[in-house]
């Protein structure tokens, strides 16, 4: 394997970074990495398929069975009949003002500090590029987390 190029390094630095952070704010919330990205998926999303949580979680069906578990019975999840399909199961977030209170702690000064970096080192132009490489990159590691995880790996 050949040495890594200097875009490499700060790539895998800045993965890490990003890794480690998620690790020390689930640990803050009782939580692992996994679980509170799910919930944050939840937010995002709103009431999603068991299937969708494989989907943007890169997990198998087996381990998103098992973590919805573990979600619905600390309370942080609900699973619930679709309001389309009642045969349907979905999976919510269920309302938990102590986590949104610590979810506000932690990111809402990371926002600030994001938002005030951004405005002070790059123009409007080139925040547009940076968010594009955001979703590409996005798009790369989702395409790598399937082929990884040994699903079929979307274009």
């Amino acid at each position: 394997m050949s040495e890594p190029t200097p875009g490499e390094l700060l790539g895998r630095e800045f993965i890490t970074a990003i890794v480690m952070f998620h690790e020390a704010v689930g640990r803050s919330m009782g939580l692992t990495a996994v679980e509170r990205k799910t919930l944050d998926v939840l937010r995002r999303l709103g009431p999603v398929s068991a299937s969708q949580l494989v989907e943007h979680t890169g997990l198998t069906s087996g381990a998103v069975t098992g973590l919805v578990d573990r979600l619905v019975r600390r309370g942080f999840a609900l699973r619930e009949p679709d309001s389309q399909d009642r045969r349907r199961i979905v999976v919510s977030l269920a309302s938990n003002p102590d986590l949104d209170r610590r979810t506000a702690e932690v990111f809402g000064p990371l926002g600030v500090d994001m938002a005030a970096m951004l405005d002070e080192r790059f123009t409007p132009e080139q925040q547009e590029t940076i968010a594009d490489f955001q979703r590409a990159t996005t798009d790369v590691l989702r395409r790598h987390t399937a082929r990884v995880s040994g699903r079929s790996v979307a274009d």
